[in-house]
């Protein structure tokens, strides 16, 4: 990554030290970043990534940039990835490793003496911190919770296949990286839903003009349901007193998913809840946008903005 230390964050990089954190599932390895003497703002900030850099270690830059600008960080592994103990799976954010995250939460507090934490994730890390909410809501200062799926995973599949069309088709049909991807055979499952479900939605329209009324003869498409964890979790986001910040792409499939929460959900929130709930939709996509080196670079400096802009917030309100 284009990302040269200042000889602050040089500094904040020669204090860091590793920390292992007792776990129900294997011991934790993860690396804390101290704050700057003198400029704490007593938060710490949780990087949930898998591994713990992430791509072209960007949150490794997110870690010591706040922390010369007060906050503590720590980045780690989960059980069974990178450094850390116990047995590696395939992870479905409907599944969140919660016990990892409640494990570090707790080790920090006893071992390092903190106290308010912040949280950051996306995808499965957005759900994992989320699910911390539940046991450790009270200490919680703030999330990031980026592109994440809120629904069950064969539901957000259904839901992207139905925004597939014959354009959609013609188009994936071109691209060669497409034919390679069907050595996978859950891909040729995902490929008979989509065209299955272009099919039925085209005979639908066919049938519609056909007894000249313009509407469905099998009625309208039932809503999708959100996972019944992340209502779960979301309550308790909603009920403890956490900023958060919602980042999605318009073009991410995660925000089909989002879009059901964001349409159902929100308006049920107070006014006081719905201020600190902020939902932000950037054009293109977020998710996979960390590929992409001018979106990875927008992702780190908008989370990096957003976490100290909740520093400030925080000084504010306690007067420090």
């Amino acid at each position: 990554m284009p990302w040269r230390e200042t000889p602050e964050e040089l500094e904040r990089a020669r204090a860091e030290f590793p920390v292992i954190v007792p776990g129900p599932h294997g011991h934790l390895v993860g690396i804390h970043t101290p704050p700057a003497p003198g400029a704490s703002t007593g938060l710490c900030v949780i990087w949930h990534t898998i591994p713990r850099s992430h791509r072209n270690r960007m949150w490794v830059q997110g870690a010591r940039h706040l922390a010369v600008r007060g906050f503590a960080s720590f980045r780690f592994d989960y059980h069974g990835v990178g450094d850390s103990g116990g047995e590696s799976a395939a992870v479905d954010p409907n599944y969140p490793y919660r016990d990892d995250t409640l494990a570090v939460i707790s080790h920090l507090r006893s071992a390092l003496g903190h106290r308010r934490f912040v949280l950051f994730g996306s995808c499965f890390d957005a759900r994992t911190a989320l699910s911390a909410f539940a046991g450790e809501a009270d200490a919680i200062e703030g999330l990031v919770f980026m592109a994440a799926p809120v629904m069950k995973m064969e539901d957000m599949v259904r839901a992207d296949a139905d925004r597939k069309s014959w354009g959609h088709i013609l188009g994936a049909l071109r691209r060669p990286a497409n034919w390679i991807a069907l050595a996978n055979p859950q891909r040729w499952g995902y490929m008979g839903m989509v065209l299955g479900r272009v099919a039925r939605r085209s005979i639908q329209r066919s049938d519609d003009r056909g007894n000249g009324n313009g509407h469905s003869i099998i009625g309208p498409v039932p809503r999708l349901p959100l996972s019944l964890g992340f209502l779960e979790q979301f309550d308790a986001l909603a009920r403890s007193r956490a900023r958060a910040l919602f980042l999605y792409g318009s073009e991410d499939r995660e925000y089909v998913s989002f879009r059901e929460a964001e349409s159902t959900l929100w308006p049920k929130l107070s006014a006081e809840a719905r201020e600190r709930l902020v939902i932000e939709i950037w054009d293109g996509k977020v998710h996979d946008g960390t590929l992409d080196m001018p979106v990875q670079r927008r992702i780190v400096a908008r989370v990096i903005e957003w976490i100290d802009a909740l520093g400030a917030v925080r000084a504010g309100a306690t007067g420090e």
